[in-house]
């Protein structure tokens, strides 16, 4: 048993067991003690003793379902608002709740493990905000513009100007997409009266993510 421990103590990932009845903490590892930025006294104190600040979050009632119907559950990128320092701060987790069960085949505690997933989220958070500003930007530009996305070119963003020329030109070609998608490198070329403009769209890694095309009647 004392194996076990050690192994549960020296987790790389948050752990900790709630007891069943009044949620109160019955195991806890230092990886979670440093998640909810809580100190090794909290150790067989209920939930809402260590935590009031959840009392108004959807995790009680969680636990509670896991304790009543057996079920296990489990979130990606779940937002918890914990209090520190008497201050709200926001932590994003992965987390899962396993139903632990006694020998009359009751849920007696839960087994929750937890990992940080902050960085995760907030760089997809701002993923999210880049494509909103740029979705702006190809909404409400006085050019035609078109965003395709991935190595099928599927249609993203596209603009009432780029529509209007597609109606009167249906000859935009799928080797310039390919040409610039697959080397990076910006790309012009005139079709029937129409200058395109190929522009390599990145992503936060700078991996090559689509193609930007401006479109553009000659006078």
């Amino acid at each position: 048993m004392r194996k076990y421990i050690n192994l549960f103590n020296n987790a790389p990932v948050a752990m900790a067991v709630l007891e069943a009845h009044s949620l109160k903490l019955d195991l806890v590892n230092p990886a979670m003690l440093q998640l909810l930025k809580r100190e090794k006294t909290i150790l067989g104190t209920r939930l809402l003793e260590f935590m009031p600040e959840v009392a108004e979050q959807p995790y009680p009632e969680i636990l509670n379902n896991v304790i009543r119907t057996g079920k296990p559950h489990k979130e990606t990128g779940a937002k918890v608002y914990l209090r520190n320092n008497d201050k709200l701060e926001t932590i994003f987790i992965d987390y899962s709740l396993t139903p632990i069960f006694d020998k009359n085949n009751k849920v007696r505690a839960v087994f929750v493990v937890s990992v940080d997933v902050g960085e995760r989220e907030m760089s997809r958070l701002g993923i999210e905000e880049s494509e909103r500003n740029l979705r702006a930007l190809v909404m409400s530009a006085p050019v035609a513009m078109a965003v395709f996305k991935g190595e099928n070119f599927m249609v993203q963003i596209v603009n009432e100007r780029m529509l209007n020329l597609w109606n009167d030109n249906k000859k935009l070609g799928l080797r310039e997409l390919q040409h610039v998608f697959h080397n990076g490198i910006s790309y012009t070329v005139e079709i029937d009266g129409i200058c395109y403009s190929y522009t390599p769209l990145r992503d936060a890694a700078g991996k090559i993510s689509g193609v930007v095309v401006v479109g553009n009647k000659k006078d």
